[in-house]
């Protein structure tokens, strides 16, 4: 499959743009190729995520203040910040990412909060991140801690998971304060370095109020939002308190994006049962203002992946794998400890898979590796250990476990090393965002072709065709699968995997990004944006009826002739409403 570059993804907008909305090129010709133009003109995205793609420690040169600064690369979200990065990358765009700095660590590595550091300390942050192309964001540490580690985690992120937040975590009011706090800080921020002519690209649900914040500040600004993580159906959604406040401070973007159909489709559902605002399936009505709303589902950064896998101390890890697995064939799986990972029906399942199958108990090894979650969790973990501890007894020895259980921090070269020797890869998350470590699978099984079991709840499951979906909650199905994976003749594996291959590949990080902001660009040039119903003139449409002898009068019903609810039932027209349509039906001089 092709992929465009930014001149040929112009070209298609502008197509798309003449086909579904066509008001927006109702002048000359010339006006046409001015908008391509413009679609292909250099812009600069501000960029603005929780956290910084960098971390930064004292130099060994400066022990005390104020401080030099040595600056590394931070690990997790790598798919977010290739496509970011990528756009740096693109003649047509240059690209600013403004972020929390978070802690620095000292020259002994020991890790100290930011409040206590001197302004030219501070000043020599933004001096040496200016040089790779970031400005950071200061947070005092009781603001960030609410902000992070309470409203987000604690309350955000379980909802969007599918989890009630009162289930998860009683509210705590000083954390929705934090929140408000910090998105205000990131809107002066990205307004202390803003310029009309930039797009503003804010991601994940720590910033959902930024893009209102920041719109009132500049209401000329193209702002995109892109939510990583799910969105749940608007029953859930409608149980968090601050739900109006969430939701209007999305719809203060131009854009929002959502990783699948799905998660985009309970975001309008919520936006008419919460604010009772009319929608399409591409965009809502935000009083006369039209918030675009698209699917983008994201990529990962496959070069430089296929770069990785091929590293002298990956293969060496791979060697050192094989030969501790000598006869084996290897299971894989990689997840954070928290219960939309599926840890546990992953474990009962292939337990399950053991019973049922006999002949391949001690031909088969489960090498499960979980790193800490959003928050301690003492009663999955011990029921985790558990079903380790189960499974083993029954069917292992003391030459062979057939579950080996790692709850650490993987180096990346021993994960490429597991992604490359695996015989199969199984993801039995029961709900997930996008679930990039599928994809980074795909791109290492280049050799041998291995299958993918792949819940049909992640994101992944709707675009990565040649995977075995599976319903984690059906244990049978899924150890069938399991069975039907490791039997599946070469021939299969190749057919499936090269499905899956092509899509990787074609759909990285870096098309990911490209697509999101020509999109972004796209809306704003077709007027999207400001489409805003112009009052009625009433002088001249009495002046109109009156010397009409013929009228065709249309009117809509929910918001014209009664007010917009939550409850159709109660959609009703109030009595002098039906009077006046009475009184119009009466004449015969109107069609109504």
């Amino acid at each position: 499959m092709h992929k465009p570059n930014l001149d040929e993804a112009a070209e298609l907008s502008l197509k798309v743009i003449s086909l579904s909305r066509p008001s927006s090129f109702s002048g000359k010709v010339e006006d046409a190729h001015h908008k391509h133009e413009e679609l292909g003109a250099h812009v600069r995205i501000i960029a603005a995520s929780h956290f910084l793609p960098f971390s930064i420690s004292v130099s060994e040169e400066t022990p005390e203040e104020p401080y030099q600064w040595k600056v590394t690369r931070r690990s997790g979200h790598t798919a977010m910040y290739a496509g970011i990065r990528s756009l740096s990358d693109n003649s047509n765009t240059g690209c600013t990412h403004v972020g929390w700095i978070g802690n620095y660590k000292d020259v002994k590595g020991e890790e100290h909060s930011c409040d206590s550091l001197s302004h030219e300390s501070r000043t020599n942050i933004y001096k040496e991140l200016e040089k790779h192309g970031a400005v950071p964001v200061f947070v005092d540490e009781e603001t960030a801690h609410g902000h992070y580690e309470g409203y987000s985690k604690q309350i955000l992120w379980p909802l969007l998971h599918y989890m009630s937040w009162n289930d998860s975590h009683p509210m705590n009011p000083a954390w929705w304060a934090s929140y408000n706090k910090v998105n205000q800080i990131f809107a002066a921020a990205i307004g202390s370095i803003y310029t009309e002519g930039d797009i503003v690209w804010i991601h994940d649900y720590h910033l959902l109020l930024l893009p209102e914040m920041f719109g009132a500040l500049h209401p000329k600004a193209t702002i995109g939002l892109f939510l990583h993580s799910p969105f749940p159906s608007s029953e859930l959604f409608r149980s968090l308190p601050a739900r109006k406040e969430i939701i209007y401070g999305m719809l203060g973007a131009t854009s929002i994006g959502f990783q699948t159909y799905s998660y985009a489709r309970h975001f309008l559902s919520s936006c008419t049962r919460v604010l009772g605002l009319e929608s399409t399936p591409t965009g809502i009505d935000n009083q006369g203002n039209m918030v675009a709303i698209g699917v983008f589902p994201i990529g990962i950064d496959a070069r430089h992946v296929q770069e990785r896998r091929s590293l002298p101390a990956v293969q060496a890890k791979m060697k050192n794998l094989r030969e501790m697995f000598a006869n084996k064939r290897i299971i894989i799986g990689r997840d954070r400890l928290d219960e939309v990972a599926g840890i546990k029906q992953k474990l009962e399942a292939f337990e399950l898979f053991l019973e049922k199958y006999p002949e391949w108990q001690n031909n088969v090894v489960l090498i499960q590796v979980t790193q800490p979650g959003q928050s301690r969790q003492p009663r999955l973990e011990a029921k985790i250990s558990e079903l380790v501890t189960s499974i083993n007894s029954n069917y292992g020895s003391l030459e062979f476990m057939p579950v080996m259980y790692h709850h650490t921090f993987l180096n990346t070269d021993e994960y490429m090393a597991l992604l490359n020797i695996a015989d199969l890869c199984l993801i039995t998350v029961i709900r997930d965002g996008m679930n990039t470590g599928s994809l980074e699978y795909v791109v290492c099984q280049q050799d041998k072709h291995s299958p993918l079991l792949l819940s049909e709840f992640t994101g992944t499951a709707g675009s990565v065709s040649g995977a075995i979906q599976i319903n984690p909650w059906g244990y049978e199905g899924v150890a069938q699968a399991i069975d039907t994976a490791l039997r599946m003749s070469p021939e299969e594996k190749k057919v499936r995997y090269e499905q899956m291959y092509r899509h990787v590949m074609n759909h990285d990080a870096q098309y990911w990004a490209s697509t999101v902001i020509q999109d972004l660009r796209a809306t704003v040039l077709a007027g999207r944006s400001s489409s805003e119903t112009p009052s009625l003139d009433i002088p001249l449409f009495v002046k109109c009826f009156k010397s009409s002898t013929r009228r065709m009068i249309m009117l809509d019903y929910d918001g014209t002739l009664t007010p917009i609810t939550n409850i159709p039932a109660q959609a009703l027209p109030p009595p002098e409403m039906l009077e006046a349509l009475s009184t119009l039906c009466a004449d015969p001089d109107n069609f109504v």
